[in-house]
């Protein structure tokens, strides 16, 4: 559709939209197109005309609930078949209806294209109405029958029969030239990102969002490279919580070897005199728990804790301890209109002490 058109639809009080579940089909097979009207201003009516070329056998067809057991109008002309349903209440901006149509493609000897229209109008009004065409490739034959000698060709019996495996096949092939995608995280089923993940001995946590369970597949390879580093922590936490990571390393005390160092009472290693330590501030959203229930939202913020701790054990160097500090963003179901959020204790963590 060019931009023109698209902008003519987009003045237009009613735009139709008209698609099938299958572009490619046989003879005996079925086809269903599904029709969609969104009225864009307010009107006072609409009538919506669906055709069936002479190729296609009407089936059953169906109106929206809203305008309970409507009947269209079945209309012929030029071996096409057109359903045409009246409206007359009044419809609002927004209203959005959905007509199903359904039709068998008859025999035919050679392939054909066969083309449905849908348009929609205002009863009296001078706008033209609106349109839309889908076109459905008919094959006369199976695909199969060109994988046979030429003997075969001509013989209408085993084009048709070969049909029935392509049937079958059908979805298997499709899986297989696709086969690509399964090995991609951003197109990947759902049920497949757990197996994926452990071709990287990736352990999903179920309770992810999926979003977040793809990103953190799909930079599983980075973070790995930088595994032990400030900014792959970071990343690590930040595609995890979905929340914010800071990481502050407290070397301003450290005491190192050089022309100024000095021994005293102001030198220390590490913060606390602990070599190595670094704080982890983390804002989170908040833990969402039935209004009420206090101690299932504390539970709720000891596992995430916990799994956040988790997380930094596995990826921190061996040799450093660390802070863990979470704050909540604004709006925490827990607190009191207009009071503050306090960080939670803080408590360090260590390896070999």
């Amino acid at each position: 559709m060019t931009k023109a058109e698209l902008d003519d639809q987009a003045l237009h009080p009613l735009r139709v939209d008209h698609v099938a579940d299958f572009y490619r089909r046989y003879p005996g097979d079925l086809v269903t197109f599904y029709t969609r009207i969104g009225v864009q201003q307010p009107v006072s009516g609409i009538t919506l005309q669906v055709s069936l070329p002479a190729g296609l056998v009407l089936g059953d067809y169906q109106a929206p609930p809203e305008l309970g057991d409507s009947l269209p109008v079945v209309a012929f002309d030029d071996g096409r078949r057109h359903l045409i349903w009246n409206v007359t209440r009044e419809l609002l901006a927004g209203t959005t209806w959905e007509y199903r149509v359904q039709a068998l493609v008859a025999p035919t000897q050679h392939d054909l294209t066969l083309e449905s229209r849908a348009s929609v109008s205002v009863p009296g009004a001078d706008a033209e109405a609106a349109e839309e065409r889908v076109a459905i490739a008919v094959l006369a034959k199976g695909r199969y029958l060109n994988h046979l000698p030429a003997l075969y060709q001509a013989d209408e019996m085993m084009g048709r029969f070969l049909m029935l495996f392509e049937s079958f096949w059908g979805p298997i092939e499709q899986q297989i030239d696709n086969e690509a995608l399964y090995f991609d995280p951003r197109m990947t089923p759902p049920d497949f990102l757990p197996w994926l993940a452990s071709w990287l001995n990736l352990v999903l946590d179920g309770r992810l969002p999926e979003e977040r369970q793809r990103r953190l597949i799909r930079s599983a390879v980075s973070l790995y490279r930088r595994r032990g580093s400030k900014q792959g922590l970071i990343d690590y936490l930040e595609i995890y919580t979905g929340g914010r990571a800071d990481i502050t390393e407290h070397r301003a005390k450290d005491f190192r070897l050089g022309p100024e160092a000095r021994l005293g009472p102001g030198i220390a290693l590490g913060k606390g005199n602990q070599p190595h330590a670094f704080t982890v501030a983390l804002r989170l959203p908040p833990v969402v728990s039935p209004a009420g229930d206090e101690n299932g939202r504390a539970r709720q913020e000891a596992d995430r804790r916990r799994t956040i701790e988790a997380i930094i054990e596995a990826e921190k160097p061996a040799h450093t301890v660390y802070t863990l500090r979470i704050e909540a963003l604004p709006g925490d179901a827990g607190a009191p209109a207009g009071e503050a959020i306090k960080p939670k204790p803080t408590r360090q963590k260590g390896k070999g002490r």
